[in-house]
């Protein structure tokens, strides 16, 4: 584990003392509340469920206050939970399988279809390693994306009808592939992800596109380019930003599309999005995030997919949300492996709410009906 500082609290610490201090306190509290060229496809599936019981050993371990539970487990034909989307009262959730990142394994994704209660509806088969997935809020299709190292693809997925529409990726000018999208403002973005970089390590290409579909093209017009100048949150001064790893997209409640870079824990800040208004703002958070979101109502539950742990968990604060609160989460590849947290936006510093996750990947907050 690493020995890395990373804003936490305002003393700086051991970060392997700081998570030893938190998984006891967290395990105090739980003990003292309880004595290519492939064909896209879909399946039905009826009668089945997507969850077993699980032991409560396998659960993760969250603070006082809130409340873990499983919604959904992998199976033999599919693992490797990562991007979730909640629509028209169904949950869908992108399994990656064994794919390789820029499809050059020929192998497929499984998207799986869940009632609330966990219940699968469907299933949809993916060309090359799904990463990146979210559902058209006018159409209520669902837009995949695939490979994002290289050689992307993407379709659109009817859960009525069960038809996937693929699209063709121009040649990415930034030499990888493409990530998350985002819906905003009747426009429609996406990351542009595994930027090749210039010989001093800088991303001059697009890091976020507007994105379009027409006669099975996806047509890309950059609105962020990697190396953009932003005003620094923090410190409250113009930098250029360097964007070596575009990842995923959300949005806070002033309506900012947000970009997090992976490599470069940072959340970019992008208002007017697309717009001659634009404006970019940066906040540094001291390790490497993945998917970011923001409390949208005080009544609610967090959805977290764990790649490794092949599980999906709820998890519902008892006390209720915080309307604002960012919750965030960390991936197995970060200083601080399998947390999930709240961003202070003034300082970029971590407070961690959960442990014990092996690999989220996907995190969203899910308003009660």
């Amino acid at each position: 584990m690493s020995t890395e500082n990373i804003r936490v609290t305002r003393v700086k610490r051991p970060i392997m003392k700081l998570l030893c201090l938190i998984a006891a306190a967290l395990a105090f509290s739980l003990t003292a509340c309880s004595t290519g060229s492939q064909t896209v496809s879909s399946t039905p599936a009826a009668n089945t469920t997507g969850s077993n019981p699980q032991p409560s050993g396998n659960l993760p371990l969250v603070l006082t206050g809130y409340q873990v539970s499983l919604f959904a487990s992998g199976t033999s034909s599919y693992t490797s939970p990562d991007s979730v989307v909640v629509d028209g009262g169904h949950v869908f959730i992108d399994y990656q399988n064994v794919t390789a990142k820029d499809c050059t394994d020929n192998n497929t994704s499984t998207i799986v279809e869940y009632t609330m209660d966990g219940k699968v509806v469907k299933t949809f088969t993916m060309p090359g390693h799904s990463d990146g997935m979210r559902a058209d809020p006018s159409t209520h299709l669902l837009w995949a994306t695939s490979c994002e190292d290289g050689n992307p693809k993407m379709a659109t997925i009817d859960p009525n009808s069960g038809s996937i529409t693929p699209y063709t990726f121009p040649k990415p000018p930034h030499g990888g592939g493409y990530d998350d999208l985002y819906f905003l403002n009747g426009m429609t973005f996406i990351a542009a992800s595994n930027p090749t970089l210039d010989s001093n390590g800088n991303n001059t290409h697009p890091a976020v596109d507007q994105i379009t579909l027409s006669g099975g093209k996806a047509v890309l017009k950059p609105i962020l380019m990697g190396n953009a100048t932003a005003t620094d949150t923090i410190k409250h001064v113009k930098v250029t930003l360097n964007l070596t790893d575009p990842d995923s997209l959300s949005t806070d409640l002033n309506g900012d599309l947000v970009l997090v870079s992976q490599a470069d824990s940072e959340l970019v800040f992008i208002a007017n999005p697309g717009t001659a208004q634009q404006k970019v703002s940066v906040t540094s958070v001291g390790s490497q995030l993945d998917d970011t979101v923001w409390a949208t109502t005080s009544k609610g539950r967090l959805l977290v997919t764990d790649g490794t742990k092949n599980m999906t968990f709820w998890i519902r604060a008892s006390f209720g949300f915080q309307t604002g609160t960012v919750y965030t989460e960390t991936p197995d590849d970060s200083g601080v492996v399998g947390m999930i947290g709240i961003v202070d936006s003034a300082t970029g510093f971590i407070t961690p709410i959960g442990i014990g996750f092996d690999k989220p990947t996907g995190l969203l907050f899910v308003p009660d009906s």
